[in-house]
């Protein structure tokens, strides 16, 4: 499903930035809550969030949208 790809790749680049969900969050404009939510796939984030997310990290939509990411404890599996 989209809303856990982009939770998936959310959780991949903020990672890749050494950030916390709260460094994140307030990068982009959002609760650091509402962040979790949306990187466990419990929130499905609107188009306004993926822009501010967009423009918080630096991302394009296009790489947050991507299929082939794999999250830290995704690699730990295989």
């Amino acid at each position: 499903m989209l809303k856990e790809r982009f939770g998936k790749n959310l959780k991949h680049q903020r990672e890749q930035r050494k950030l916390t969900q709260e460094m994140a969050a307030e990068l982009c404009d959002l609760s650091s809550r509402y962040w979790g939510k949306i990187e466990r796939g419990d929130a499905a984030a609107s188009i306004d969030t993926i822009e501010k997310v967009s423009i918080g990290m630096n991302i394009s939509v296009e790489e947050l949208l991507k299929e082939d990411v794999l999250d830290e404890s995704d690699k730990s599996v295989q």
